[in-house]
């Protein structure tokens, strides 16, 4: 059976049907769209009030996820495939532009900051984030803006990315470490000073 077809009948399994509850969708677009804020914020609160340990590991999953999501465009843009609305297949509830699908930016970032602190021994906090990925991707399926072989795509670019990263930041990683931190604490060394922030 042809990849594109596998691809199509889990999409139509896992996408929400006409007659779906308001309920469903709201806490679907809920973790589609706001999760990500709540990651963002997460990793901010670590850099600015945690230890050395947590800044660093905190900063690490952020510049994988930034390269990841530097190649996800180029790929995107070069093997374009549609999404479903823009086919047009299945449900839509989440408003959204007609580029790309492949690989899904949400999943890629989930699971690559996931993957970062599974590669850093950080195993409940990666196995929580793991899961968390893993409910994006269903509700971005769920909700008509993605096919699952977007989301599993991205989930193995993501291991991958993490498992070169991880080898290339214990080499040079402290040297990036040590010259944010330095920025970090240049411009924001009053509110540092005054234990608004660590």
């Amino acid at each position: 059976m042809p990849l594109e077809t596998v691809n199509l009948a889990l999409f139509s399994l896992i996408n929400a049907t006409p007659h779906a509850s308001s309920l469903s969708i709201h806490v679907a677009t809920f973790i589609a769209q706001d999760l990500l804020y709540i990651l963002a914020l997460l990793l901010a609160f670590l850099w600015c009030q945690g230890n050395k340990a947590m800044k660093e590991r905190a900063l690490k999953a952020v510049v994988i996820t930034a390269i990841g999501l530097s190649i996800s465009f180029f790929i995107s843009t070069l093997f374009y495939h549609p999404r479903p609305f823009a086919m047009p297949i299945g449900q839509n509830y989440l408003a959204h532009a007609a580029n790309g699908s492949f690989p899904s930016d949400h999943m890629l970032i989930f699971s690559t900051v996931a993957f970062s602190y599974l590669f850093s021994g950080r195993k409940i906090t990666g196995s929580i984030l793991l899961c968390l990925a893993w409910c994006v991707a269903w509700s971005r399926v769920y909700l008509g803006v993605h096919f699952p072989f977007d989301m599993i795509g991205a989930f193995i670019f993501a291991f991958l990315l993490n498992w070169v990263g991880y080898r290339i930041w214990q080499h040079y990683g402290i040297y990036l470490f040590k010259i944010t931190l330095n920025i970090y604490y240049y411009v924001l060394g009053y509110f540092v000073s005054k234990g608004f922030i660590r």
